[in-house]
């Protein structure tokens, strides 16, 4: 099992996404999902693309920074 970090650009701007998943093909497919959850009403989704990709361990996880850098 593999922690993903995405980034999707949609038509309400880029989001970042932490999916956990087996492989490539179900974080993209559960990033669209979560998005399409999030978003409502939806929106079109352009590009999904990973950003970094690790094993999952105990202690694993990203730092993903928001907004203006200070």
């Amino acid at each position: 099992m593999y922690l993903y970090h995405l980034e999707a650009e949609t038509s309400a701007g880029l989001l970042a996404l932490v999916i956990a998943a087996e492989g490539e093909e179900q974080a993209f497919a559960a990033a669209e999902e979560h998005v399409q959850r999030h978003m409502l009403p939806a929106k079109a989704i352009g590009e999904i693309s990973i950003v970094e990709k690790k094993r999952i361990v105990p202690g694993a996880g990203y730092v993903i920074q928001s907004g203006s850098p200070a």
